[in-house]
């Protein structure tokens, strides 16, 4: 039983016995030859194949680098030698053919590489942070370069580290660089065949189109005079069409209600609807019957012919607190007048018909209030200017007000229209 065990050690020992034996040789040709190292330096991931001035140099995938210090034999990272906790530093090495020269300081000016204080070593292992090079290293031609890594202050020679080739670029065409899946909020010269300050950039920024969610809205409501704004090519123009729509990811949604149905459409920047919502319920169109589905293409038809009207929302769940809320404020509504009296209740049937020509063009027109202005001499606010100093009147109009502001905010909500009160003659 014991046996296996015994030579499953005695396997362990023989070779950890060869890993010291081989060190111990390669200790004491570096003794005998002065040029030998027994230990180098070593980049642990390759870096990124562009850089970009300015911009903290990394490896592929966006991750930082690692340089390690190794045993030159063993490849394995040193750990215990005092040289595990050296500090080192960096440095930039043109490559122009085979042949590679260390970028030099240039007198009375900054380092080409910014952020180059001495890395400490922890047990033999660093990460390079906050590394950056100089904008003025993209006038060196040919812009190709290497990054090296050498350890300084250390009482041994340790073999100095070398980056793979990579093409150095300035930080400002991140500005132009183009996106295949673009966001709302992107500048439109993002998109491909828009140059940022080209022609077709200036006339559609002329036209009010910046972003890409401005060009995908006026695709929706008007594209044949979209088109004639970017004015290029068919196949360039279905491929900027195509670019710009890639966007479907974004969750963000448009509402349009409206106000003669009490019905609202949900719908996405691609023109596709989302749902229906009438009061404070909401339906998706996974739910919604064939009838309701015709009902809701024809007022996505209208949203687009009334698109003041239509409000946008970051996503589904939005609409619905948002619906939720505004049907809350009926009672807020009722509240108010309540608040009011009986008496002004009964004149607001007065004001009534005036008050609905003024709901579409609120904030409410100021000839609602012509000629009323309030003073305070510590009393209540009154009326002075041709309509009588009437405490009681002046509460009738702030109150009117209240209620005229929330009715317009659920009016296209409230499920029933609010009946007139009759006065009784």
């Amino acid at each position: 039983m014991l046996r296996p065990m015994e030579d499953e050690y005695m396997k362990i020992v023989e070779e950890e016995l060869e890993l010291a034996k081989r060190r111990i040789d390669a200790r004491m040709k570096s003794s005998c030859w002065n040029d030998a190292s027994t230990m180098k330096l070593e980049f642990r991931n390759r870096i990124a194949r562009m850089i970009l001035t300015r911009e903290e140099i990394k490896g592929e995938g966006d991750v930082p680098i690692e340089v390690a210090l190794v045993d030159d034999v063993t490849g394995d990272v040193v750990v215990d030698e005092p040289e595990a906790s050296a500090k080192v530093e960096f440095y930039l090495l043109n490559v122009s053919g085979a042949e590679e020269s260390i970028v030099p300081p240039e007198e009375g000016k900054k380092a080409i590489l910014a952020g180059n204080e001495p890395l400490q070593l922890h047990r033999g292992v660093a990460k390079i942070n906050n590394l950056k090079i100089r904008n003025k290293a993209t006038k060196i031609k040919p812009p190709v370069f290497k990054l090296g890594a050498r350890v300084v202050g250390a009482s041994v020679r340790v073999k100095e580290a070398k980056t793979e080739a990579f093409t150095l670029k300035d930080f400002r065409i991140k500005y132009f660089k183009k996106h295949k899946n673009p966001s709302l909020s992107d500048q439109v010269s993002r998109l491909v065949f828009i140059r940022r300050g080209g022609k077709i950039n200036e006339r559609l920024q002329d036209n009010n189109i910046y972003t890409v969610e401005e060009f995908l809205i006026r695709l929706l409501i008007d594209p044949q005079s979209l088109k004639s704004i970017v004015k290029t090519q068919a196949k360039k123009w279905k491929a900027i069409v195509n670019n710009a729509q890639a966007c479907l990811s974004s969750e963000r949604v448009y509402c349009y209600i409206d106000p003669k149905q009490k019905t609202g459409v949900v719908f996405n920047i691609l023109g596709r609807v989302q749902g229906l919502c009438w009061g404070s319920h909401y339906s998706q169109t996974s739910t919604l019957s064939e009838k309701h589905k015709v009902d809701a293409e024809k007022l996505l038809a209208s949203a687009y012919q009334n698109w003041n009207e239509v409000k946008g929302f970051d996503d589904q769940n939005s609409v619905q607190q948002h619906l939720h809320e505004l049907v809350e404020m009926v009672g807020e509504s009722t509240s108010a007048m309540n608040s009011c009296g009986e008496d002004v209740v009964d004149e607001i049937d007065v004001v009534y018909d005036a008050a609905l020509q003024l709901l579409h063009a609120w904030p409410c027109s100021p000839s609602l209030f012509e000629g009323l202005r309030s003073e305070s001499n510590g009393d209540e606010p009154r009326i002075v200017d041709g309509s009588g100093n009437s405490p009681r009147m002046w509460r009738k109009v702030v109150c009117v007000s209240k209620w005229l502001s929330l009715r317009r905010r659920v009016a296209l909500l409230h499920p029933t229209p609010t009946p007139k009160k009759q006065r009784i003659v």
